[in-house]
């Protein structure tokens, strides 16, 4: 890696442009051959946000630094920096105009429109409040903005002038991405959580209705799962995660979404009481893949009759041969992505790389073709076609890597310092690091079950039974720890966890910095404040919940973390457990960490409800109206 400079700069551009470039003017296209003949191009894909972007005029690059809650606007040429304090932390951007820029501050719900000035500091010129930790961002053709929420579950759309509020969506769990097709009239929205899509039709439909959602189960868990079975080899991957990004090829009709598939041990009877997801250490329950969707279908590529073709596989004569990712291909967290030519660009979050793989591939992740060591935690990427190069943001780093796609060069240019005290800076680096063979034997990061700290939704097939992927953002300042209680520490629960992963374990400095970082560290997202209408409903659902004759707040107790931190046997033990006593788990994002009960047993707040039978709480007296503001109540917490 080379030390700042301008080496990419100097090999790509001419001497006229390199000068235009240095004087801080406009870098003009060449016009084409006079006797060029016209070529027909189908429409760009519509803009979309991430955590890097290029103002491709003037070879400026705008950056998203949730570390230091500031936008940062990086000349390419000087290497000159000028930031923009926001007072919370953003986590994308788009620019909507040479002179303006949308962000989204998932650190205070907030969409901002800033107005750039000459130097490139921003001025705020509207602001909205939109759900909770609002994530991704596009714009429409009809010149709305599309906003994410990543803990409130939805999608916003905002006037991208004045950021009113023209319609919004509730989602399934942990919205990420979004990208709009090139014609405009859909918009696909990916999840850190499950296999599915969310799909929005903006037109409404020929009629001009209100936009409308809906889900596509679309990603890699389930084709892997068809695929194995049909072999008998005693693997399920019945769902997927970790899909932070969607990015459509330049033509806008494939749309290629990196995510993990996984076998955590539903459906299938022999388990290995050591492991996860039912099978011994020496096999991987999960897998970094490469859904690409066939924009115009909705369905994954590679049909054949009786299915698909999942990703990562071949089919030999009339059956289907698994088949594993070759080196180079992205690995389990790939937060950002981007297309330029047949060139898929996937920044590899946990093993501090940007992939390039052949993007006309069926199945990309099996056509690696270049690996760029670039910074610390990539989690951006964009890209410009004329000077041939990918800019990356590493967010633990705080530095631009300048990928010249050429020549191969990677320039590193400084951004800003780490505001995080060392050992936090250490046992972050340690929670998303891949290929730590220390702390699990087929190299997955801590953040691949628990992204931001929270957990991936899934029940794993354990020894002693199903157990479901606990949050940990939040939940984790005070012991005993674990469903059943068992350890007093939190470093002994991550020294178990390891053992049970097949990792060779960490120094006890590494330990410590690990647990340092998982207890303040991680944040909890804030939540919105109860509009006007619903505040008379959550003040009863408190009164209910603190209640003696409901005694919900007996082991919630609200001024203690709402966990009393005991174990108690309530009955939930399944009929092939050994312990009946668990754990009170902190109510902390009770609405957003579905499916409920240490088995995942149950889908909503209200089948738990339906189910109690004055178990936890004497709630079988509550009447409707109390019941419902029980669970309004419960929803805030």
């Amino acid at each position: 890696m080379r030390s700042p400079g301008r080496a990419w700069l100097v090999a790509l551009l001419p001497a006229t442009l390199l000068g235009a470039a240095s004087a801080g003017a406009t870098i003009a296209e060449e016009p084409a051959p006079p006797s060029a003949p016209a070529i027909a191009r189908a429409p760009l894909p519509a803009p979309r946000g991430g955590a890097v972007a290029l103002d491709r005029d003037n070879l400026v690059a705008y950056v998203a630094d949730g570390d230091n809650q500031a936008l940062h606007r990086v000349d390419l040429t000087t290497g000159s920096v000028v930031t923009t304090p926001l007072g919370c932390a953003p986590q994308e951007l788009l620019l909507i105009a040479p002179d303006r820029i949308a962000v989204t501050l998932r650190g205070c719900s907030e969409v901002r429109v800033l107005d750039l000035d000459i130097a490139g500091e921003g001025t705020v010129a509207a602001r909205a409040s939109v759900p909770a930790e609002p994530w991704g961002l596009a714009l429409t053709p009809r010149g709305e903005l599309l906003v994410t929420s990543a803990y409130g579950r939805a999608l916003t759309a905002l006037d991208a002038e004045t950021l009113a509020p023209r319609f919004a969506f509730a989602l399934g769990r942990e919205p990420r991405g979004v990208t709009i097709t090139a014609d405009g009239r859909r918009a696909f929205v990916t999840h850190a959580v499950g296999d599915a899509l969310s799909i929005v039709d903006l037109d409404g439909g020929a009629g001009g209705e209100r936009p409308t959602v809906r889900q596509v189960r679309a990603l890699g868990g389930r084709y892997r799962n068809r695929v194995d079975a049909a072999v008998g080899a005693n693997l399920q991957h019945p769902t997927s995660s970790l899909a932070y990004v969607a990015v459509p090829n330049e033509t806008g009709t494939r749309l290629f979404v990196p995510h993990l598939v996984v076998q955590n041990g539903e459906g299938t009877r022999a388990f290995v009481a050591s492991g996860y997801g039912g099978v011994s250490i020496e096999q991987d329950t999960s897998a970094p893949a490469m859904a690409v969707i066939d924009v115009a279908r909705e369905r994954t590529l590679g049909a054949v009759e009786g299915g698909d073709v999942p990703q990562g596989f071949i089919r030999i004569a009339s059956s289907f041969v698994p088949t594993a990712a070759p080196a180079g291909s992205p690995a389990r967290q790939a937060r950002a992505a981007a297309v330029m030519g047949n060139a898929l660009l996937v920044a590899s979050h946990g093993t501090n790389e940007l992939v390039e793989l052949d993007a006309r591939s069926l199945d990309p992740a099996m056509a690696p073709r270049r690996v760029f060591a670039v910074g610390d935690g990539p989690a951006g990427v964009d890209v410009d076609p004329r000077t041939n190069i990918a800019v990356v943001w590493n967010q633990r780093s705080h530095d631009l890597s300048v990928v010249s796609l050429g020549s191969g060069d990677v320039d590193t240019m400084p951004v800003a310092e780490d505001p995080l005290r060392s050992d936090l800076a250490r046992g972050r680096r340690l929670f998303h690091a891949e290929d730590d063979r220390r702390i699990s034997r087929d190299g997955r990061a801590c953040a691949s079950c628990h992204p931001e700290g929270r957990d991936d939704g899934l029940v794993w097939r354990l020894g002693e039974g199903p157990r479901q992927t606990l949050s940990l953002a939040g939940h984790v300042e005070r012991g005993p720890y674990g469903w059943h209680g068992v350890h007093a520490t939190l470093e002994d629960n991550i020294r178990e966890t390891s053992i049970r992963l097949g990792g060779s374990g960490l120094s006890e400095e590494d330990l410590k910095a690990l647990a340092s970082y998982l207890r303040e560290g991680l944040r909890a997202p804030e939540h919105v404040a109860s509009s006007s209408a619903e505040e008379p409903l959550v003040a009863r659902g408190r009164e209910v919940f603190t209640s003696e004759k409901t005694g919900c707040n007996t082991c919630h107790a609200l001024g203690s973390g709402t966990s009393d931190r005991a174990v108690h046997d309530v009955g939930s033990r399944a009929k092939d457990e050994e312990r009946a006593a668990f754990r009170t788990p902190p109510l902390g994002m009770l609405e957003a960490t579905a499916p409920y009960f240490h088995d995942g047993r149950y889908a909503t707040l209200e089948a738990l409800l339906d189910d109690n039978l004055d178990r936890m709480g004497q709630t079988s007296h509550l009447s409707p109206d109390d019941r419902a503001a029980l669970l309004a109540f419960l929803r805030t917490l």
